[in-house]
């Protein structure tokens, strides 16, 4: 039961570390405080997950923004600089990594592993405000998702960008960059720089072949996020002219806003449209040259803003928002008057999904009036659906909240992933302690099981000994008392005896029984001290000799006996006793001669006698004691040698090893 027992146990510390890999955390968080912590922290983290707006599905554009000259060495320092052309108040810069594209291997490609971003006044000796710096640490590449850097309404007239250590890609090191948004409110300054043109982005190094890359693909609008959209689905697809066929149309379409009064306008939105069945083409309906038109009347002339290059439908801007700065002109109308249509099946369309006017920091155009050449009001499209607040797919939101939420995305995300790997960390120095643990189960099993049996082979042998020791005592007590009594009766029948054949009877049961007696005394003493007879063994066997052989005279010689095992000894000394035995009983003899030698690793015990003698053909398997001295002898690996013939007396030769 006890041998059960432990099996079972060394069975479940065996299965255990196999079932904790079904549920790795929980099944050994029980074990682990630090694992607890990040079960915990894990929990708010994916609780927290659910609250931010969900990653943005990559955008597919040309421009895919700016990228340094390749570098041998890591740490080279590769810079961008974006100038406003004038002082502003910034709340915030944000960076965003490449889109997929061209020579866009992975996401995150060319971000930095280190870098800072840095407020600097008009000239180059004013004064820097470093807005972040991540130049102590390297920076876990934020991947599609955006690094948003709060600027708390600081000053600059520009901003740098600059990495202290750059992105890895095979044996060569770079720096690139898909996008820099300067948010101020819910504008992004970023498109003023553009208009201002490539002089005013201006870098360290630049490399690429356009509309790929360029300093200006920077501040584009060009981005992997795409525009800010909440989760409210869109219950329009946006403005959609009346298609007209490429050969009979006569005059390009346009559409018109009417602001209701006259407003300072800063800027001019696009949000491009992109329908369900549309749904692997982008920019249906965008045009592919356009203007736009600002006037104080229906009749009045307009002030006429051209498309940024980034803008033009060559440029395929995807879902992305195209911004036209329009430098605060005052107008209660504005127009989008396509120069160049967009034909989609042979017809010219223009097609919208929605278009902002934005003064005083907010979109004005939101629900106002929307006038048309030619327009669509079926399956989702509308003149009211271009200023609903909607693009083809979901609601419009605030730049800075979406861009904030995203950042905070990427920073759970890579705080979840942080967790995974200390996880998984702990899991293996768990699981590795648990071998451990194993192993020295195992080890200390064996060990128990070790101890038990040599307990049990002690406690067996205490028995024995015990048992072997009662029966000595027993056999002293009982046989010993028998034999002794024997002796008694026989010597008192003695006493009392005429000489003759009664006598020499008596005297042979005295003689019989005080042999036996000595005999039990040795075997007692055996049982008791594992020695047998004295220490001396030819002083052992003279005493024998002159017990067994009264009344014949006899010699012994014997060489000095050390180191004989006990059994052998033993054994010896009852081949002895049986020799004499027969001796005493069948020769008739009156002379008898012992040697004892000891001669290279050999015993030899020689017993002579003059008796009668006997053939030992005769009486071969008849005579147990004759066998029992074979029996003896052979145990030992030694033999025995009998010389005898009728009338010439016999001689015994009885051959041991010493050793082995």
């Amino acid at each position: 039961m006890r041998y059960r027992n432990c099996q079972l146990l060394a069975l479940a510390w065996f299965i255990m570390p196999l079932g904790c890999q079904v549920h790795a955390a929980s099944s050994w968080s029980w074990l682990s405080p630090e694992l607890r912590r990040i079960e915990k922290e894990r929990h708010l983290l994916e609780n927290k997950l659910q609250t931010l707006p969900p990653a943005p599905l990559p955008q597919a554009t040309q421009r895919l923004g700016w990228h340094s000259h390749y570098s041998s060495t890591q740490d080279t320092v590769e810079w961008i600089e974006l100038n406003l052309g004038r002082t502003e108040r910034l709340d915030a810069v944000v960076l965003i990594a490449p889109p997929p594209g061209a020579g866009v291997k992975e996401a995150g490609y060319g971000f930095p592993l280190r870098f800072r971003v840095e407020l600097l006044g008009e000239g180059d000796d004013s004064q820097r405000i470093i807005l972040a710096d991540y130049t102590a640490n390297d920076f876990a590449n934020p991947g599609l998702l955006p690094v948003f850097i709060p600027a708390e309404g600081r000053m600059a007239h520009k901003v740098r960008i600059t990495a202290t250590r750059l992105f890895h890609e095979d044996r060569r090191y770079l720096f690139a960059l898909g996008e820099v948004m300067l948010l101020q409110g819910g504008r992004n300054l970023g498109a003023e720089v553009e208009v201002l043109g490539p002089p005013y982005a201006h870098a360290s190094s630049s490399q690429g072949t356009r509309p790929d890359w360029g300093r200006i693909n920077i501040v584009d609008g060009h981005s992997a996020l795409g525009p800010p959209l909440g989760e409210k689905p869109s219950p329009t697809f946006g403005f959609r002219s009346k298609p007209t066929s490429e050969v009979l149309s006569v005059q390009n379409p346009w559409v018109t806003i009417d602001l209701g009064a006259v407003r300072p306008v800063e800027e001019v939105r696009l949000f491009p449209a992109h329908p369900p069945q549309f749904a692997h083409s982008h920019g249906y309906g965008f045009p592919v040259k356009y203007q736009i038109e600002l006037s104080l009347s229906a009749d009045d002339s307009p002030v006429i803003f051209s498309a940024p290059q980034s803008g033009s439908y060559t440029a395929v801007p995807g879902d992305n928002v195209v911004t036209v700065i329009t430098d605060q002109t005052s107008a209660r109308f504005v127009r989008l008057k396509v120069l160049e249509p967009h034909v989609s099946n042979g017809s010219v369309v223009l097609a919208m999904a929605e278009m902002q006017v934005w003064s005083g920091g907010q979109n004005i155009a939101m629900g106002k009036p929307v006038l048309a050449s030619a327009h669509t009001e079926v399956d989702g499209w509308s003149n009211a659906a271009l200023v609903d607040g909607f693009t083809s797919s979901r609601e419009i939101v605030d730049w800075t909240d979406w861009l904030t939420g995203l950042s905070r995305r990427r920073e759970t995300e890579q705080g979840l992933a942080r967790l995974d790997e200390r996880q998984v960390a702990i899991m293996a120095d768990l699981k590795n302690l648990g071998w451990w643990g194993l192993g020295a189960f195992f080890l200390m099993l064996i060990l128990a099981l070790l101890t038990a049996y040599f307990r049990q082979r002690l406690a067996r042998r205490k028995e024995m000994e015990e048992l072997r020791q009662r029966i000595s005592q027993d056999l002293h007590d009982e046989i010993g008392s028998s034999l002794g009594s024997i002796m008694l009766i026989s010597d008192e029948a003695l006493s009392m005896a005429s000489e003759g054949e009664l006598g020499q009877d008596l005297q042979e049961i005295r003689e019989t029984a005080r042999q036996t007696m000595d005999s039990m005394r040795d075997i007692v003493r055996l049982a008791q001290t594992g020695s047998y007879g004295g220490d001396d063994l030819p002083a052992h066997m003279r005493e024998i000799a002159d017990r067994m052989l009264r009344g014949i005279s006899h010699r012994l010689t014997a060489d000095e006996i050390s180191g004989l095992p006990m059994d052998r000894r033993r054994d010896l000394v009852l081949m002895f006793k049986e020799t004499l035995h027969n001796l005493v009983r069948h020769a008739k003899a009156s002379k008898a001669e012992i040697q004892l030698k000891q001669s290279r690793g050999t015993l030899m015990l020689t017993i002579r006698d003059d008796g009668c003698g006997f053939s030992p053909a005769k009486v071969q398997g008849q005579g147990m004691g004759l066998t029992n001295l074979q029996r003896r002898a052979d145990k030992h690996g030694g033999s025995v040698e009998i010389t005898s013939a009728s009338g010439h007396g016999t001689t015994i030769c009885i051959t041991l090893p010493h050793h082995g």
